[in-house]
């Protein structure tokens, strides 16, 4: 696919920044607003009092916290293919915060599970975006910027992209703090797989697959949105698909705009990060 190559090509060449600041990570799908208004369909994140443990074992989550988003409610970015088939590729995620993390949980759908070029699972500088993957984006001054890869580097301060292949290899060059994964400071996210046998990561590809789900946790400190009561900060997230090696089949996203849903934080949706319950109560 010539334009997803030319695309990717240009993605890549924004590089890494210094990083500066902190953040903290979650998920999120609906249909896209407008530059500069608020979503008008929030996810309400909930307050947590004890964090979730990061192990790809969703069953801490509560079930009627997930929102689904399959083919003909989420949007594709146009870099590469579709599909209409949601056993191809859809998902569902949860958020939840507490005073100091924003938590995600995504369960990816996936019939073939394909992990060619990030095959080694402790990369920090993986190309996820290749294989099959999650990507998880932060608008944390909530400025809706049209240009979140500004090559100053200006919205990295308080957002980016932290992205997961399922086999647990990460990135997070496209934020305020490249290279910091598993540092508490910043950022910590675990894959595991749905179904069995073996990762597709072992072979390295298994197409027995049905699908992976990956946790993570972003630090709040630098996303000024977030530090209040009821905070509001900009969000999506979305699906990687790769069903043959080399570049992506498909790429689905809870919101954005097409193409490059990736960069375009006017379209992203909204979460609301819950206040600690009232010790009073």
């Amino acid at each position: 696919m010539p334009i997803t190559r030319s695309i990717r090509a240009r993605r890549r060449a924004h590089g890494h920044f210094a990083a500066t600041t902190v953040l903290s990570l979650g998920l999120v799908a609906g249909p896209p607003v407008e530059t500069g208004a608020h979503d008008t369909n929030p996810v309400q994140s909930r307050f947590v009092q004890r964090a979730p443990i990061l192990d790809g074992d969703l069953s801490e989550w509560p079930d009627s916290t997930f929102i689904e988003v399959i083919p003909s409610t989420g949007t594709f970015d146009a870099e590469s293919d579709s599909t209409a088939d949601p056993t191809d590729l859809s998902f569902r995620f949860s958020v939840a915060n507490d005073d100091d993390y924003l938590y995600v949980a995504v369960q990816v759908i996936d019939d073939v599970m394909v992990i060619d070029n990030n095959v080694d699972a402790g990369d920090i500088e993986a190309s996820a975006w290749m294989d099959d993957a999650v990507e998880i984006f932060l608008d944390g001054d909530h400025s809706h910027a049209p240009d979140g890869r500004d090559a100053g580097g200006v919205e990295y301060r308080t957002g980016g992209e932290f992205a997961i292949v399922a086999n647990g290899a990460v990135t997070s060059s496209y934020s305020g703090f490249p290279r910091t994964h598993g540092d508490l400071r910043y950022w910590s996210a675990a894959a595991s797989y749905a179904s069995t046998p073996a990762p597709a990561y072992a072979a390295p590809w298994d197409s027995a697959g049905a699908g992976f789900c990956i946790e993570a946790r972003i630090n709040l400190d630098h996303a000024p949105a977030a530090r209040r009561p009821g905070a509001r900060i900009g969000f999506t997230v979305s699906a990687h698909d790769d069903d043959d090696g080399g570049e992506r089949d498909a790429a689905l996203y809870w919101r954005g705009r097409s193409p490059h849903c990736w960069q375009n934080e006017s379209a992203w949706g909204d979460v609301v990060l819950a206040p600690a319950p009232d010790s009073s109560d």
